[in-house]
């Protein structure tokens, strides 16, 4: 069996292709002074084209072999890191021959391997697709070094649950992807702290690196059997819990009760709108009507409807927040082009910058023929929109129930928690008696896009000194709590 990067993307761009790839503290030790950078790794490697992308790819295996070394006997009760038995195999996509074909793995299924990066259980072994126009290294290119660190920690990872006997338990394919994205996320903060003697990265290389691993989501599944490594909010929110508390957390026993929020569409309509509403239905304020039609998406009133409820539960009332349409707020950041103003207690939007943010997911496209592999961005997402506006109730209840402020790095860390709470109140499989709006299932998506990237723009809240990671884990925070005093 092979565990890898990801199961399936399919992008509708062109040809498309199925692709078959299966498979705020740090418990990490030491200082946060980086070690001195340390020379080239000089590992075997079946293929080895000695290019820069391989030489990254070893230097990577490197540090996330000494990762292991050190952390292994925290979650093994004290016993050493067994050494991998098979071998490193380096495959160019395009010409799988020779030398490659002794990779158990692909013995069996020699495409196996095309836009891939995977652990082989049937020899221990771990290749990757070093074609330069195929999945890993375009991903690389585009999002950094470390997105490709965190790619060969995620293949180690399923090493380590081979190891810990893992793959003999019964759990779904997700419990065991998600606990390589822990891993993966346990690794970072590794190489954040400064400990990896090869992969270096800032928290702005962090983010990138986050935003690429955003892309290599499942697409939304048929049905439930087809449910794989999880929706972009799984994985992000899995490494998030690797890099904020470590292996340990990664490796406990109770990981297969995680809660996953991947899931297929359940109706027809919404499928064929791949779950996204129009852009002028995000910007309508007004209400579904009963049946579910007309005046708008019904995302305003829903927001209100939510914390009004949540409001009653500390004895406060909460006042119906308005949106307006204008070039900047009137008060508070009034440089910007979406943001609260408590003064009137209105969210004001630029309708320019809120279509780039309906524009703003990416996605892969795959070529049919050469399985070539690039990024496509401004694809439509209507909750990337809807998230700045959750953002914009999130301050006015900082601001009306508990009478904060609203302009540092707290009051945005606070607007990502309420965020999360909301969004989990209405990420339900289908409409309820009491949820006249609820998400579709690639909306959790958006958000954490949203959350990563938009949020934090000087054209929309401003980072006000946070990273993307920071909001996640203030978003995961709110959407994992029981109640308004987790945030």
């Amino acid at each position: 069996m092979r565990r890898g990067l990801l199961r399936t993307r399919v992008i509708a761009i062109g040809a498309t292709l199925t692709l078959g790839l299966a498979a705020c503290t740090s418990t990490v030790a030491g200082t946060n002074v980086a070690l001195p950078a340390a020379p080239n790794a000089n590992l075997a490697v079946v293929g080895d084209s000695r290019d820069t992308f391989d030489q990254t790819v070893k230097n990577s295996i490197d540090d996330v072999l000494r990762f292991w070394t050190k952390e292994y006997p925290s979650i093994s009760g004290g016993k050493p890191l067994p050494r991998l038995k098979g071998k490193l195999y380096s495959v160019d996509g395009r010409h799988i021959a020779g030398s490659a074909l002794q990779n158990g793995c692909l013995k069996r299924e020699r495409d196996a391997i095309i836009d891939n990066a995977f652990y082989c259980e049937a020899d221990d072994s771990i290749a990757w697709d070093r074609n330069s126009k195929h999945l890993v290294p375009v991903l690389g290119a585009k999002y950094g070094p470390l997105l490709i660190a965190m790619v060969l920690a995620h293949e180690f990872g399923h090493a380590v649950q081979q190891r810990l006997g893992l793959f003999d338990q019964e759990a779904p394919e997700i419990v065991h992807e998600s606990q390589a994205d822990c891993a993966a996320g346990a690794f970072t903060a590794y190489v954040e702290h400064g400990q990896a003697p090869h992969v270096r990265a800032t928290p702005v290389d962090l983010d990138r690196a986050l935003v690429g691993y955003l892309n290599v989501r499942d697409d939304t599944p048929a049905d439930e059997k087809q449910i794989s490594h999880g929706d972009g909010f799984d994985r992000i929110g899995a490494v998030a819990d690797g890099y904020t508390k470590g292996v340990t957390d990664c490796f406990r026993s109770d990981w297969a009760d995680r809660e996953f929020s991947e899931r297929p569409f359940e109706r027809g309509e919404d499928a064929q709108q791949q779950g996204n509403e129009s852009l002028d239905e995000v910007l309508n304020p007004a209400p579904q009507s009963a049946n579910g039609k007309g005046g708008g998406g019904g995302l305003q009133p829903d927001l209100d409807r939510f914390w009004a409820g949540a409001a009653k539960t500390v004895g406060k009332t909460f006042t119906s927040v308005k949106i307006a349409e204008a070039d900047h707020p009137k008060c508070g950041r009034t440089t910007s082009e979406f943001g609260y103003c408590p003064d009137d207690n209105t969210v004001y939007y630029n309708r320019s910058f809120a279509q780039r943010a309906y524009f703003s997911m990416s996605v892969l496209n795959v070529e049919r023929d050469s399985a070539d592999v690039s990024v496509v961005e401004n694809q439509p997402g209507d909750f990337a929109l809807g998230t700045l506006f959750a953002y914009g109730w999130g301050l006015a209840v900082r601001h009306q129930l508990f009478g904060h402020g609203l302009d540092d790095a707290a009051a945005l860390l606070a607007a990502s928690c309420y965020t999360g709470a909301y969004a989990k109140d209405i990420n339900i499989a289908d409409f309820t008696t009491t949820h006249k709006f609820v998400l579709s299932p690639p909306d959790m998506d958006e958000a954490t896009s949203a959350v990563l990237t938009l949020v934090g723009s000087d054209d929309a809240y401003g980072s006000r000194g946070t990273t993307g990671l920071d909001r996640v884990q203030a978003f995961i925070k709110g959407y994992s709590g029981p109640n308004l005093g987790v945030c």
